[in-house]
């Protein structure tokens, strides 16, 4: 049971029109009183005088007062609106500590919700999700993970396990009743059953981390195929030095760019030939072949007037025909090549389909993951695997149950972990101090 009361701006620091300072804990209704006076009723907001404790009146703004557990941390909690002057603010807070209350850490009013049960931990992370999102897709999938639709499929899907694993105990509780096959298939059903849905949330989640995370572009090509023009193109201003000189680009440039509503990062690289001139252009290859091996996707840029060719053992690669607009019949786009000119502007637009669906994001994306639900996902669907593995087998039930307990485990540390202090610690630091 959490004891101390914490306080802490609950706005963004800098000036604006208002800021927040939020309380949090058992004195945080007594601490609200000596600085606002009396409160109005719970929930509703009350104009009030600030007050120091040498009774100077510091401004004048509004008090809301939210008791537990109908607060966002489960605790008695008031929150201050005063006017959004970091200096004023301060103040606030440092009459809150006089009073007996101590700075919030980060993250710490949201992990006190989560240690009260007002979320679970898939949600609590979503919240630091949703502040830090870049794109209107990850806001959504954010909000969609914050709602618990996320934390639901997980929790349904344990309910699952747990059900499996109940009549598989029963079975080998009761080894006289010898297993017949309608018995096994039975097992055997349910498992694929939660195999199936624990495949498609593990997909889910793959791309949400990395709607996340963002998407990296690699834009690779022999010297002077016009890398550096079409990165430009993309972005839409000058960001790297084109010429016709070719081994222009010695070294990488990275630029992000919002496409379909997520963060692509485009990284435009030294052209890559099979006999360096010397050891700065060799130095610039190893580092294209370094983003290269990092990127979700590859743009490999030819010269569609040269016969050029690359050895790339990659098959999330997406040849672009450069410098089209020089022939007077250029070949016909497909999924595979795209014909553009990054001078004039022809064939971006398709470009950029091409690459939205290569990077598989047509569809919404309904959750926002993190990689470390991924790596749970992926336990979960390796241990259910194993369970139908040792069924056909006809491996005793022992083993069986055992995966299925594995499995259960797996998917519980996203949403509640057992002994998780260090991933607590680890996850809500990323959040700021006032949430």
């Amino acid at each position: 049971m959490v004891s101390s009361t914490i306080i802490a701006p609950a706005t963004a620091p800098g000036r604006g029109g208002i800021s927040v300072v939020r309380i949090s804990g058992p004195k945080s209704k007594t601490i609200a009183q000596g600085l606002c006076g009396k409160l109005g009723e719970p929930r509703k907001l009350k104009r009030c005088k600030i007050k120091s404790g040498k009774g100077a009146v510091l401004d004048t703004g509004l008090v809301v007062y939210f008791k537990s557990p109908h607060s966002y941390t489960g605790e008695d909690v008031t929150e201050i609106h005063c006017h959004g002057n970091p200096r004023l603010v301060d103040l606030v807070v440092a009459e809150g500590v006089s009073r007996g209350a101590r700075i919030a850490e980060p993250g710490e009013f949201t992990k006190r919700a989560y240690l009260n049960n007002k979320i679970d931990l898939a949600q609590a992370e979503s919240v630091a999700d949703l502040i830090s999102a870049q794109t209107e897709e990850a806001v959504l999938a954010a909000q969609n993970s914050l709602s618990g639709k996320f934390s639901s499929d997980v929790n349904s899907s344990i309910d699952s396990l747990i059900a499996s694993r109940v009549y598989v105990e029963a079975c080998l509780d009761f080894p006289e009743e010898d297993l017949g096959a309608d018995d096994l298939a039975r097992i055997g059903s349910k498992i694929n059953e939660q195999l199936s849905f624990v495949g498609t949330s593990l997909a889910s989640a793959k791309k949400g981390a990395l709607v996340r995370e963002g998407f990296g572009v690699a834009i690779v090509g022999p010297p002077n195929a016009g890398k550096s023009t079409l990165l430009n193109a993309l972005a839409k201003k000058d960001l790297a030095i084109t010429s016709s000189v070719a081994g222009t680009t010695r070294d990488s440039i990275s630029v992000e760019l919002n496409l379909g509503g997520v963060v692509v990062e485009f990284t435009d690289t030294a052209g890559i030939r099979k006999s360096p001139e010397n050891e700065i252009e060799e130095e610039g290859m190893k580092r294209a072949h370094e983003v290269l091996e990092k990127a979700n996707l590859v743009l490999c840029v030819f010269d569609i007037t040269k016969k050029e060719s690359l050895d790339l053992v990659r098959k999330d690669t997406l040849t672009v025909f450069n410098k089209c607009d020089l022939l007077k019949q250029p070949p016909k786009s497909n999924k595979e090549r795209v014909c553009v000119s990054a001078e004039t502007g022809l064939g971006l637009d398709n470009l950029v389909e091409l690459i939205l669906a290569r990077l598989g994001l047509g569809e919404e994306t309904t959750i926002l993951s993190r990689r470390r639900h991924v790596v749970c996902l992926q336990e979960c669907f390796d241990s259910l695997s194993e369970a139908v593995s040792l069924l056909e087998k006809g491996v005793g039930l022992e083993l069986v149950a055992e995966c299925l307990l594995s499995a259960q485990n797996s998917l519980g540390k996203i949403t509640r972990p057992v002994s998780s202090d260090d991933l607590l610690g680890e996850i809500f630091s990323e959040f700021c101090i006032g949430k």
